[in-house]
């Protein structure tokens, strides 16, 4: 592999794992956070600009949070087939996103608009209509249906996702015959099944060592530390190169041998909930609205599917075990100018720790042709161990997101 490739390769995962682990939940960025004494502190959390208030020669895309670029991006390239360079040129070895030398780019900006102006007129400006709906993975679309046709699946809840297959609109249910518990009894259950409300609220602080998945496929060197309710740390390393990111309160960044980027927007959301702690423990608090659809199959185990509203509005889809209880899988989409952008984390091997239950591997998968689902497989998980404040503390100079 060539050295420019390794590089595009490192940078790709490294923007992936910082910035786009789980789409789940904002857990409140605006709010204020207590304390050990109880006093509030507030931190103020950082501007995600438009996109055209931060990169260069923005033509179509006006507007959207500069957050969503990168998710804009990946989906156009998974829809497609394709990688970057497909429509960006590379200049002395590094992207040049901003030149227009390739007419392929010129094509693009055609099709956005189509796009905007099919879901304007036809679906009431939500993104129904998507890169996908035509490309499915290819270059050119695919006009004539190829034979002999595929017979349609009984099952096809768990996949991908349009306005009307989302959650809180119309989808598949369990046949006239099956009674489906209630979403409420679904949670309490769960929150039952990793320990019990009153053994997780005694939980303030974690450490995590492990490995993950690179986009060859190799392990890693991985670690993590949480401490309850808003701080999380995380670092791993590739081919000597070390990336870290930090969640403090409302504000977030990353940090590499290059320098410190801010994470803004939906990057500090995703990272937020990329720590066990964090999205494990309080799931039941983070959806304004829960509904059960229907049963499913996950490695042939019988599953009930929740659909959720998050307090923002985000809409999931849960998959819980229907024997033991345990989440399994968790689907978010994200809607974004051109279509709605899913992303999936499975959570395998629970295992006791201090008398709560927690996935020593988390699966991540997302719209990047790149780079295969990412894997973090823990090795030791301590609850409770006292943590230094400083390990979260803000760096002196941390550049804008995405300069």
């Amino acid at each position: 592999m060539s050295t420019k490739q390794t590089s595009i390769k490192i940078v790709a995962l490294s923007l992936l794992v910082s910035t786009s682990l789980v789409l789940l939940s904002n857990l409140s960025d605006a709010q204020s956070s207590p304390d050990q004494n109880g006093s509030t502190t507030m931190q103020s959390a950082p501007t995600d600009k438009t996109v055209e208030q931060v990169f260069k020669n923005i033509k179509v895309l006006n507007g959207i949070p500069q957050s969503q670029l990168y998710p804009v991006m990946r989906f156009m390239a998974a829809s497609l087939g394709t990688q970057c360079g497909f429509c960006h040129v590379f200049k002395n070895g590094q992207l040049d996103s901003a030149a227009d030398d390739k007419p392929e780019k010129q094509t693009a900006r055609a099709m956005i608009k189509m796009v905007l102006d099919i879901n304007k007129s036809y679906a009431e400006g939500n993104p129904t209509v998507s890169c996908y709906t035509c490309h499915r993975g290819r270059t050119s679309p695919q006009g004539i249906p190829s034979l002999p046709l595929p017979l349609p699946s009984p099952r096809s809840i768990a996949g991908g996702a349009s306005i009307a297959g989302l959650p809180g609109a119309a989808s598949p249910t369990a046949s006239n015959s099956t009674v489906l518990p209630a979403a409420e009894d679904i949670l309490n259950k769960y929150i039952n099944a990793i320990g019990g409300r009153a053994a997780i609220d005694q939980i303030h602080s974690c450490v995590i060592k492990g490995r993950i998945t690179i986009s060859s496929g190799q392990f890693v060197p991985y670690e993590a530390d949480q401490m309850l309710p808003d701080k999380a740390y995380d670092l791993f390393a590739i081919q000597g190169q070390t990336f870290v990111s930090v969640i403090s309160g409302s504000s977030g960044w990353s940090e590499n041998g290059e320098g410190v980027t801010e994470l803004v927007g939906q990057q500090l959301a995703d990272k937020k909930l990329s720590f066990p702690l964090l999205m494990i423990l309080k799931l039941k608090e983070q959806y304004s609205s829960v509904r059960v659809s229907a049963e499913d199959k996950i490695d042939d185990r019988d599953v009930f599917v929740v659909n959720a509203i998050r307090s923002d509005n985000k809409r999931e889809r849960l998959f819980f075990d229907a024997e033991s209880g345990l989440l399994r899988r968790r689907i978010s989409y994200l809607p974004i100018m051109i279509g709605i952008y899913p992303d999936q984390t499975d959570f395998e091997d629970y295992r006791a720790v201090d008398g709560i239950k927690l996935p020593f591997t988390i699966r991540f998968s997302s719209l990047d042709a790149r780079t295969p689902p990412i894997a973090r497989r823990f090795e030791e998980i301590r609850l409770n161990v006292p943590l230094d404040d400083l390990k979260f503390a803000r760096p002196v100079a941390a550049k804008p997101a995405n300069r």
